[in-house]
């Protein structure tokens, strides 16, 4: 079993309909919990195939080697964490978010479960 978690924390001055605009391009047409209180918008994914819309992006953007080799390297027994660039998400394209270039903060991931199957479904 895979549980993936991706959220993005809002800034007081951004749209959330194009953070959600931003998430969709990358994760195609996913159900999206905007949880203004918290300013956090969050969605819940139960199988490495849900995200296949992300990997048809990161087979566009010809990053498979780099991106499986990173994740790898990120991965922590079941549990793999890690940030992609808001802007570039606009715009369709997948960009690791590296020491948070991104000033307004990524697009968090949160996979749980059988890490090195969804690399593998991911990039290859």
């Amino acid at each position: 079993m895979v549980r993936i978690k991706i959220k993005a924390q809002l800034q007081p001055t951004e749209d959330p309909e194009k953070v959600k605009k931003a998430i969709h391009n990358l994760f195609g047409d996913i159900p999206l919990y905007y949880n203004k209180e918290e300013s956090l918008i969050t969605a819940k994914l139960e199988t490495p195939e849900s995200l296949r819309n992300f990997r048809s992006r990161i087979a566009q953007d010809r990053i498979r080697t780099t991106l499986n080799n990173t994740l790898t390297r990120w991965t922590k027994e079941d549990y793999l964490s890690f940030g992609l660039n808001r802007q570039a998400a606009y715009a369709g394209h997948v960009s690791l978010n590296l020491t948070n270039e991104d000033p307004m903060g990524p697009i968090q991931l949160q996979i749980r479960g059988n890490i090195e199957q969804v690399i593998a479904y991911l990039c290859k």
